[in-house]
């Protein structure tokens, strides 16, 4: 079966970009022939450039022209659409639909209905835009004014003119998001629950890998992520260290070795998350994690079980759970991390939800 991947590359690399990557080369492994409709953000430079990505951004004939090509040549199966913004655009939809070309949407934001993904304004929870209005539009949510415009016009007419309706069927990788979908007024038929894979070999620390005196935050450095919030908390436990990483500063093993070596992550987010990458990868290394109760956190985060939840934005709750983690003794800790696999393996067992896949592309030919 081939298998039309559509995916645009954000300019700083994150999780939604490392899944993609990863189920790619599991569908090439497995004797799927991928074919890859691919864009990069990062290659975006200058306003000449920017100039031209705004223009297109609505409907781009590059993207029409350029997927007709690879239709005749490779004649895709099924197409599986990750992220269409900036580049490739809503054009997408109608050059797939004109070829009858059967579509998969996985959902990794809220773009859908949100122009920044987040589902936040001025870092606090809105949820405005879910209800189809025109005067949304000019309800602007960024400091890039002119795209953020633009974006909320692109997402508007996108609904008004249903392209939703050409998608057979949505993957949520949560039940929050799925949850997020049946709101928006998507059939639930339509959409199939299945949980992220993630590119994580058997990892085998190095002898020099110790558990260390110290928690891990690694992610956006951004103000929907916490992290102003985790640093305040943090001001108070002189005696206890924190390591932040930003997207992109460490990765593969280097960045498995801090995880390893830390007491817990930290995911202490004020947007609703979908599905963290760093929440599965700390769960897969038996590294519990302390999450704010949003999105999809709760689905994956028992408190007292493999991490501990605080409410949101609640800094004393955030720290009595650090403190309480911390002061954990050794069998305490081995239990938590016992926990941890066992959690993974549950939610997030490869095996699992790649026959979720497979059963999407079959019912599909």
């Amino acid at each position: 079966m081939k298998i039309l991947i559509c995916h645009n590359y954000y300019k700083v690399r994150g999780g939604e970009d490392e899944v993609v990557d990863f189920e790619k080369n599991l569908l090439n492994e497995n004797g799927y022939k991928s074919i890859e409709y691919f864009k990069k953000s990062s290659g975006i430079n200058g306003r000449i450039q920017n100039f031209q990505i705004f223009l297109s951004m609505f409907f781009s004939l590059k993207t029409v022209f350029e997927l007709k090509k690879i239709i005749k040549k490779f004649k895709p199966d099924v197409a599986h659409i990750h992220n269409i913004f900036p580049i490739i655009s809503p054009s997408v939809y109608y050059v797939l639909k004109k070829n009858n070309i059967s579509i998969i949407q996985n959902m990794h934001n809220y773009r859908f209905y949100c122009s920044n993904g987040l589902g936040l304004k001025n870092n606090q929870l809105c949820d405005r835009c879910l209800k189809l209005s025109f005067k949304n539009i000019f309800q602007i949510c960024s400091e890039k004014k002119v795209y953020d415009l633009s974006l909320k016009a692109i997402i508007y007419f996108m609904r008004k003119f249903k392209i939703f309706n050409k998608i057979n069927f949505f993957i949520a990788p949560s039940e929050f998001m799925k949850n997020s979908l049946i709101k928006f007024n998507i059939g639930e038929e339509k959409i199939i629950l299945k949980r992220n894979s993630i590119n994580m070999p058997k990892y085998q620390p190095k002898n020099t890998v110790k558990k260390g005196n110290y928690f891990t935050f690694i992610g956006r450095l951004s103000e929907e992520k916490g992290i102003m919030d985790l640093i305040e908390v943090f001001k108070d436990l002189k005696y206890i260290n924190l390591k932040i990483f930003g997207d992109g500063f460490i990765t593969g093993k280097l960045k498995f070795d801090y995880i390893y070596g830390s007491i817990a992550n930290i995911i202490p987010s004020i947007c609703n998350e979908v599905s963290p990458v760093i929440l599965v990868e700390s769960l897969k290394l038996g590294i519990p994690v302390i999450g704010s109760n949003m999105g999809s956190i709760p689905e994956f985060i028992k408190d007292g079980y493999n991490g501990y939840l605080y409410n949101y934005r609640d800094l004393d709750m955030l720290k009595e759970k650090i403190i309480k983690i911390y002061n954990m003794n050794e069998k305490e800790r081995k239990k938590i991390k016992d926990n941890c696999l066992s959690s993974f393996n549950y939610l997030f067992d490869l095996n699992t939800n790649f026959d979720i896949i497979k059963n999407i592309y079959k019912k599909l030919l």
